[in-house]
């Protein structure tokens, strides 16, 4: 079995006893319980349950938002995909150390950022430094409007959520012309 099939037979199983058990009460045991695999299996492949998590979101939404530079068209397929797995993004959301969390999907959320971010700099070129700045930025206001609507339960409204991630892009627009005129 390749590495990659391997990994996804694991997300599978992990999806599936996610519907029924907080992520909490997910043990490594139980998933490769599950699987048929061993421990030394999963270890290969990840290094914990939230090295698992992250992968899972890498695979899944990453395609997603592949290529896409238009900042409102990349939110919405993100509300998309979270909205056919509220209930599984809910019941992690809710057992989750949410300082850990940040702090692996920071990469993520900025390699995102990064891609949105370099389509405005086109027409405001930025230095390096500052284009650090925008994609911190941009990556900072992507995960706290996503992780407040989970919070708050993920409200299915579409408009508005919409209009949250046009107000997201115009604060990333405005923070690139900033940094600009601030050159």
């Amino acid at each position: 079995m390749s590495k990659l099939v391997t990994k996804r037979a694991i997300v599978s199983v992990f999806r599936t006893m996610i519907r029924t058990t907080p992520f909490n009460k997910i043990t490594i045991g139980d998933l490769t319980k599950n699987t048929g695999l061993n421990r030394q299996t999963f270890y290969y492949h990840f290094r914990d349950l939230y090295d698992m998590l992250l992968f899972m979101v890498e695979d899944d939404i990453l395609p997603i938002v592949a290529g896409e530079r238009d900042f409102s068209t990349c939110m919405m397929k993100i509300y998309d995909f979270c909205m056919e797995h509220k209930q599984m993004l809910l019941n992690i959301y809710n057992h989750i150390e949410l300082d850990e969390i940040n702090h692996r999907l920071k990469p993520i959320i900025e390699n995102l950022a990064a891609h949105m971010v370099d389509d405005v700099t086109s027409q405001y070129p930025l230095s390096q430094e500052d284009m650090g700045i925008a994609v911190s930025f941009t990556a900072l206001m992507i995960t706290e409007f996503i992780l407040r609507w989970i919070k708050r339960g993920m409200s299915d409204k579409r408009q508005e959520f919409s209009k949250f991630a046009d107000l997201l892009e115009c604060n990333m627009k405005s923070t690139i012309r900033f940094l600009y005129e601030e050159a």
